[in-house]
């Protein structure tokens, strides 16, 4: 079980301090009951799983990661991205993650700081074993930055989560806030 004290209380974090420190408002959002959510989002969203084994799976194609902004004080690790459909740079997922860095062994840290592969296919191929606890399920409604980040948005509302990535020792090693585009 994570530690409670290392999670934040904020659904949305790390994406709000992100954009605290960008001077940007408050992303508009409500929390969502997980039957709530529409179709194909709930299959994508609603699981206790890596989303890069997912995004792959639907998009039948390896996921990358573009990263739009990161920052790293040697023991965490912040980073805004847009994961891409590898054959064809499709947008498949925008978000923001905090990594523990000291929960990582010292080979993953140097891969999750190229920012080049996406955490879950990081651990993945590392066999590093972990747990992922979805805190929230999320309708956001897309503002400038989330439309500047996926290109165009042609949707009143986006779904996504926050969620938490534990090691089997209650390590915290990312709290990850995921947001899909229209699909």
């Amino acid at each position: 079980m994570p530690d409670p004290k290392n999670i934040s209380p904020d659904a949305l974090y790390p994406l709000s301090f992100m954009r605290a420190a960008r001077n940007l408002p408050a992303l508009t959002y409500e929390k969502i009951e997980p039957m709530d959510m529409p179709e194909p989002y709930r299959s994508l969203l609603v699981h206790e799983g890596d989303m890069t084994s997912r995004l792959e799976a639907h998009h039948e194609c390896l996921i990358k990661v573009s990263r739009l902004r990161s920052s790293n004080n040697g023991k965490l690790y912040f980073r805004e991205v847009m994961l891409q459909a590898e054959v064809d740079d499709k947008p498949t997922e925008y978000g923001a993650i905090e990594v523990n860095l000291n929960a990582l062994p010292e080979e993953v840290r140097a891969l999750v700081l190229q920012a080049q592969q996406p955490l879950g296919g990081i651990l993945n191929d590392h066999r590093i074993p972990y747990s992922s606890a979805p805190r929230a399920f999320l309708k956001v409604v897309p503002d400038g930055p989330i439309v500047e980040a996926f290109g165009t948005v042609e949707a009143d509302y986006l779904y996504g989560r926050s969620n938490v990535i534990s090691g089997y020792n209650g390590d915290v090693i990312a709290q990850i806030v995921e947001i899909l585009p229209p699909l």
